[in-house]
């Protein structure tokens, strides 16, 4: 399956650290109804209208974080990434709601505002190492279990149009340079504050979790 590979050995650990969260999201009923096209539509449905507020959360949490950076490359980086979160709630606001007969949510489930709130609290309140830590599973994860479904999908899937969104480039680009940032703040971090990232990290990846765990029970 194509993946994401870490960056380094900080990198590497925050993988092996997750991976009990990523073996059961790989193997989630919702991943896998979503690419054969059973998924029932009340889940869909919860999940795209819930994944509409989460990134208009996760642009302010990445500007926020983009305001703790000391490199400017990193700064743009991540300003970047929140003008591009800002576009893809725009698409979906404009074409995906529409074209699944989605009604968008008023309020956010209690799995997405606990996990919204512990990225804006992080990314308003912790270091740099910890808040980008808190941020990235968002995009590892995201990114190697779209791929995952991507290649699981079956032909004349009802989700088609969806599936076809994890498909792109540009998503992997950001994932990869993302992975690239944690592992260079790393270096230079104390064991305690790595243990936090670290922390961070899982705990981030269990929202994720939750997340499907939720939609599936809709």
């Amino acid at each position: 399956m194509e993946t994401i590979k870490p960056e380094g050995d900080f990198t590497h650990s925050l993988w092996e650290a997750i991976q009990p969260v990523y073996n059961k999201l790989i193997d989630h009923s919702f991943v896998n109804k979503l690419a054969d096209g059973t998924l029932a539509h009340t889940s869909f449905a919860h999940y795209l209208s819930q994944d509409v507020l989460y990134i208009r959360d996760d642009a302010k949490a990445l500007k926020e974080l983009s305001e703790k950076a000391a490199k400017s490359t990193e700064k743009s980086f991540f300003i970047s990434l929140a003008n591009d979160g800002i576009a893809i709630e725009q698409e979906l606001h404009n074409h995906f709601l529409e074209h699944f007969k989605v009604i968008e949510a008023k309020e956010k489930s209690p799995v997405i505002k606990a996990y919204t709130n512990f990225l804006l609290e992080h990314s308003a309140k912790s270091s740099y190492g910890i808040a980008a830590a808190a941020l990235l599973p968002c995009y590892w994860i995201y990114y190697v279990v779209g791929k995952h479904i991507v290649l699981n999908a079956t032909k004349n899937n009802k989700y088609q149009k969806w599936i076809d969104t994890y498909q792109g480039d540009e998503f992997g680009y950001y994932t990869k340079n993302f992975i690239r940032i944690v592992e260079r703040i790393a270096k230079t971090a104390s064991s305690t504050e790595k243990e936090k990232m670290t922390d961070a990290f899982v705990t981030a990846g269990k929202f994720e979790l939750n997340f499907f765990n939720e939609a599936i029970m809709k």
